[in-house]
């Protein structure tokens, strides 16, 4: 089992269970995960079923338990990674959200991009007050566990940042406990809808693979796929490549993936080909990790073993930073 040393940089990283999980949330978020976890980082993983409050309603909740079914059949192991759920330390998580809430200004969040853009598009009349909270409740999650290293993407950059700048004034103003955390910033991929060219997102299900769908499911979808006219590279295509070479590691497939876009671009006719690769990869990958997560609801008692082992560590931590804080706050 793996325990915390408290000498080391803690990199952490949350997925919002706002449903089941999609291919382009396994490329974005689960792969990172993975790589940081085979250069032995032993990363911080949690579900951020707290966050998935700040726009959802709670039946929301329901998705936390299978995504973490789904980390684990996506080799996300809980003996190198602490894996949990946000909150399994909501107590410790609301408290600090609320002392280092007086460390930034309402000005300041309301300066942040997605919370401008958020609070626009949900009318500033009718957003709640909780979504104006959410980046100090990140901070929060950040800081609780002591984290150093926060793997984003450039447009999470300003929330590190609002981050930085709160653990920057608690340790100036109460006490130097927590370090500052900087942001990984990711290269993040960008995996399109199968029906045009806006991000794949779980609230169109119809332009998006699921881990879930079957295999007629998946083939129905590709076959509809926006692709490309010949002689021409549109994103869509080149998000289609994209999502090949990430989940598939036959080197004989992916040259001749390669060979397809040299004739397409060249003006052949090629993208039925390229869709019968395509969909053999999806459902090759899908079958692949179905079966393990059927061996993982099996097998759940032992599986449920290990996640509370993992667990109990970020909870532990969470407990020895709040207490920390409130000796020094002498409360």
């Amino acid at each position: 089992m793996y325990t915390m040393k408290t000498s080391e940089q803690i990199v952490l990283t949350g997925i919002r269970p706002t449903s089941n999980l999609t291919i382009a949330n396994y490329i974005g978020a689960i792969m990172p995960i993975l790589e940081f976890q085979k250069q032995g980082m032993n990363p911080y993983v949690f579900v951020a079923d707290l966050h998935a409050l700040t726009d959802n309603e709670p039946e929301i909740l329901k998705y936390g338990d299978e995504i973490l079914i789904d980390l684990l059949a996506s080799a996300v192991d809980p003996t190198k990674t602490i894996i949990y759920k946000q909150s399994s330390i909501s107590r410790e998580i609301g408290i600090l959200t609320l002392l280092l809430a007086r460390h930034v200004s309402v000005a300041e969040l309301l300066r942040l991009p997605t919370l401008k853009e958020k609070v626009k598009s949900d009318n500033v009349d009718s957003a709640n007050a909780l979504l104006m909270m959410y980046p100090v409740m990140m901070t929060a999650d950040i800081l609780v566990q002591r984290s150093s290293i926060i793997p984003v993407g450039k447009d999470q950059a300003s929330h590190i940042e609002i981050a930085r700048k709160i653990a920057r004034r608690f340790n100036k103003e109460v006490a130097d406990i927590f370090p500052e955390p900087k942001a990984h910033l990711m290269d993040m991929v960008k995996i399109l809808s199968l029906k045009d060219e806006s991000k794949m997102s779980k609230s169109s299900p119809d332009g998006a693979i699921f881990l879930t769908d079957n295999p007629d499911i998946v083939t129905q979808k590709i076959k509809r796929a926006k692709t490309s006219i010949a002689g021409v590279m549109s994103e869509s295509l080149e998000s289609h490549v994209i999502i090949i070479k990430s989940i598939c590691n036959d080197t004989e497939i992916i040259t001749n993936v390669d060979n397809l876009i040299k004739d397409h671009l060249k003006g052949l006719n090629v993208m039925g080909d390229f869709k019968k690769i395509f969909t053999e990869v999806v459902i090759n990958f899908l079958h692949d990790f179905q079966l393990r997560r059927k061996e993982i609801v099996v097998n759940k008692d032992k599986y449920l073993v290990q996640l509370e082992q993992s667990s109990n560590v970020a909870i532990f931590n969470a407990r020895e930073t709040m207490k920390m804080v409130f000796n020094a706050l002498k409360l």
